[in-house]
């Protein structure tokens, strides 16, 4: 019998794009453009805590 490794949990990457907070899922299911840093990441927060497993990571410019 072959044991498969468990797939690494998605991602949700927030990081700055100029002017606005760009947010993504490694998955490709979350995606999103914000003004500030804080709104970014309380979406990002409050996705990772609506699907158990996502993980958030802050990309600083």
């Amino acid at each position: 019998m072959i044991v498969v490794p468990p797939a690494p949990p998605p991602v949700i990457e927030v990081s700055s794009d100029g002017a606005l907070w760009r947010l993504a899922s490694t998955d490709g299911l979350l995606s999103g453009a914000f003004v500030d840093r804080r709104a970014a990441l309380r979406c990002a927060h409050d996705e990772a805590e609506a699907h158990p497993g996502y993980v958030v990571v802050l990309r600083e410019p």
